[in-house]
């Protein structure tokens, strides 16, 4: 069984980002989980569907781009638009797995967690169980819509819905 110090499940931009700073702080070993490919859902968005913040290479304050999940990164620069569309977001998340070297293992279903015994207990559909000190749920909200979220929520349409 093999055994990590962190284990991410969901490679969207939190799972992607938090890998990126971990590795960027010296851990080694750790894996990022991902059920699909790195950035599927955002493959999946409407295609009129772009992001409300824009993303920029840099601003007046010299901050950093509001849509970037890895240090010295910008969706803006390596997508070369202000306000990307889902598949260009999911470009750019696996231009960063990539560049980083990340540790992504795509196509991989989690289909329990346990803990006992100060380490977590991940079983992985058709594959070994393996353990880890840390875990970190990063799957989106997007791939587990709450549909019922506030009184007349059944009237609304949640965009992963949209066709």
């Amino acid at each position: 069984m093999k055994n990590y110090d962190v284990v991410i499940v969901g490679a969207g931009p939190a799972g992607v980002g938090i890998t990126s700073m971990l590795k960027d702080f010296g851990v080694e070993n750790m894996t990022l989980l991902e059920k699909g490919k790195v950035g599927e859902s955002f493959e999946k968005w409407p295609e009129e569907m772009r992001f409300i913040t824009p993303s920029f290479t840099t601003n007046f304050w010299s901050q950093m781009d509001l849509n970037s999940i890895a240090t010295g990164t910008s969706p803006a620069f390596t997508l070369e638009t202000e306000h990307p569309t889902g598949k260009e977001y999911a470009k750019y998340l696996r231009t960063i797995t990539e560049y980083f070297e990340l540790p992504v293992k795509e196509n991989t279903n989690v289909e329990n967690v346990d803990y006992t015994e100060g380490q977590f207990k991940i079983d992985i559909k058709n594959e070994e169980t393996i353990k880890s000190r840390f875990l970190i749920w990063a799957a989106g909200e997007y791939q587990y819509p709450d549909l019922n979220a506030f009184k007349g929520s059944q009237l609304c349409l949640h965009n992963s819905k949209v066709k």
